[in-house]
């Protein structure tokens, strides 16, 4: 069958745009219109340039790598430039990133004004650049030295802090067994059904006081007490102004910078105090662990809530004789 004229010329067509196509891919840099000036660079390492990355000064696009091998040693860099292109000679070519993901071009500067121009071929001057594996390496050396002396000086200071708060947790759970003094202190209700007493007789009291009943009810209605009072908080005003100025003895203490060693060892004394104290030393240590204080305190919280009942029924001078009486 006879293959029409229509047919014959839409084929012709088609295949003409198919190898036109493929000239257009092959030839990509070809341009019969324009000249090009060839130049060299030498680098040290190359990590990720190929031929074909674009050449770049200041940002703008002005040629292309044309080809990458060794030369005594070195890594040569062929490239090219648009005509009109002029590369001085203290003009700087360095590989750079063109992102994050791993692309990469051939930078070069502008040079001084004052420079002269490269010949064509002759070599640019290079600076070596830091490549994304040489940054993660040095990231990496530098994130372990920081945690390495960060883990260090955990472990100096942590020891410390632990055998402090072991101490203190020793003493708590003393207390919440009801060890000691102060632990039958905590948890015996009787003591807190007698000082719910004491606390009631000592809001009459106050009550009594502050109608004025009574000589300590007459001293706290007294005006004159709150003129001395005031002119007390007067001179108390100034006296702070004058520490917060630094003046005197009190004053250069509370200014002195070097507070800082004084805290360390303050802790460490603190440290010292809760061993002694959770090992029962000293007077705080036997309230924590002995059962005869407690018994010695709840006596004399007995013995002061009868002299609190007797303040209630007798003047200044019996109430002194009943307070007195009755503690000793």
């Amino acid at each position: 069958m006879a293959v029409k004229t229509e047919t014959k010329v839409g084929l012709f067509f088609l295949c003409a745009l198919i190898v036109l196509g493929v000239m257009i891919e092959l030839v990509e840099d070809w341009n019969p219109f324009s000249s090009k000036v060839h130049y060299k660079a030498y680098f040290q390492s190359i990590v990720g340039l190929n031929p074909g990355d674009p050449v770049r000064v200041a940002g703008v696009q002005v040629g292309k790598v044309d080809k990458i091998s060794i030369d005594e040693g070195q890594v040569r860099v062929d490239f090219y430039v648009e005509e009109e292109t002029r590369i001085k000679k203290d003009a700087l070519a360095e590989v750079r990133q063109t992102n994050l993901l791993g692309g990469l071009f051939l930078g070069i500067g502008f040079g001084t004004p004052e420079s002269a121009f490269l010949s064509p071929g002759e070599a640019v001057p290079t600076r070596q650049g830091t490549s994304i594996d040489q940054m993660l390496s040095s990231f990496d050396r530098n994130q372990e030295k920081i945690l390495g002396q960060l883990g260090e000086i955990l472990d100096r200071g942590q020891r410390p802090i632990i055998d402090a708060f072991s101490h203190l947790d020793s003493v708590l759970g003393k207390i919440d067994r009801g060890d000691g003094t102060l632990g039958k202190l905590v948890n015996d209700p009787a003591l807190y059904r007698d000082l719910s007493n004491s606390v009631s007789r000592l809001n009459a009291i106050i009550t009594r006081v502050e109608k004025g009943e009574g000589a300590l009810g007459k001293v706290m209605t007294d005006e004159r007490l709150y003129t001395d009072l005031s002119a007390a908080v007067t001179q108390l005003r100034s006296l702070t102004t004058q520490l917060e100025s630094g003046e005197g003895t009190l004053g250069k203490l509370l200014t002195e910078d070097d507070l800082y060693d004084e805290t360390r060892q303050t802790l460490a004394r603190i440290d010292n105090i809760a061993r002694k104290i959770d090992e029962g030393q000293g007077t705080v240590g036997k309230l924590i662990n002995e059962d005869k204080l407690y018994v010695d305190a709840n006596t004399t919280l007995k013995k002061v809530e009868k002299a609190v009942d007797g303040l209630g029924d007798s003047g200044p001078v019996s109430a002194l004789g009943v307070v007195v009486g009755t503690l000793f």
